[in-house]
């Protein structure tokens, strides 16, 4: 397990709150320990966290990468999700992000926000697993220490992280998911989240396939899908997973 430092406002803040110093080096990255979480330093962006195989190189199988996050409407927000774009998408860990979300809500500051993200923007990823938690949206918000204790408190947790919730995957949702509320409760674990608006057969099965843990169900919403998207996307995953259309 490891988190990326990048040189991202938040991720910076929540090193000031986890107490770590580090900068990077000649070779491209600095790492520090956080018992026994690997810290990786870098200069790059959020979006841009050293390439897969250096992370192999290093032992990493499951990197949280602490991010500011952006929105046509600012409001305050805690996030988690999954990256990726199409037609790849990055290695979905459903357990730890659901855990991550769970216990960043518990301590959201007042006037915040919580929820769960769709899949969306850099990188992708094949074998190491990407989870992205992130403080929006606006440079008042990133600077926000009640917002940047809050992911802290929660990665520092992480040797501690286990997987109780059965996990899932959703078709057809809306960029903030419509399970945020059945993560935060415990209900289900969420891996990717593939959005209406993206959403074909084949990206749904790609998806399904980048998981730590494959999911048991697919949520697929078909209020957001038009009758044949439907019925491809359904088809594709009904040999794999039990379908909870809603």
């Amino acid at each position: 397990m490891a988190i990326a430092i990048s040189k991202d406002p938040v991720a910076r803040g929540v090193a000031r709150e986890l107490g770590l110093a580090g900068s990077p080096g000649a070779s491209y990255l600095s790492t520090a320990k956080m018992g026994d979480v690997l810290v990786l330093f870098y200069d790059g962006d959020s979006v841009e966290p050293p390439p897969e195989e250096a992370l192999k190189a290093l032992g990493v199988s499951h990197l949280v990468v602490p991010s500011r996050h952006e929105m046509a409407r600012p409001r305050p927000m805690l996030t988690a999700h999954t990256p990726g774009t199409a037609p790849s998408l990055s290695v979905a860990h459903a357990g730890l992000k659901s855990w991550l979300l769970r216990r960043i809500c518990s301590e959201r500051p007042e006037g915040f926000d919580c929820a769960l993200e769709a899949t969306h923007h850099a990188p992708n990823t094949e074998e190491v697993s990407v989870t992205f938690v992130e403080v929006g949206s606006t440079e008042r918000e990133w600077r926000d220490r009640r917002a940047l204790r809050a992911l802290a408190s929660a990665l520092g947790e992480l040797p501690r992280f286990e997987a109780r919730a059965p996990p899932v995957m959703s078709v057809g949702d809306l960029h903030y998911s419509l399970l945020t509320a059945e993560v935060v409760d415990g209900a289900v674990d969420v891996g990717h989240v593939v959005h209406k608006d993206v959403a074909t057969a084949d990206l749904a099965v790609r998806a399904f396939m980048k998981h730590v843990t494959r999911p048991r169900k697919v949520v697929v919403y078909r209020k957001s899908l038009k009758g044949p998207v439907r019925r491809d996307v359904m088809d594709a995953l009904a040999r794999y997973a039990e379908l909870d259309v809603r």
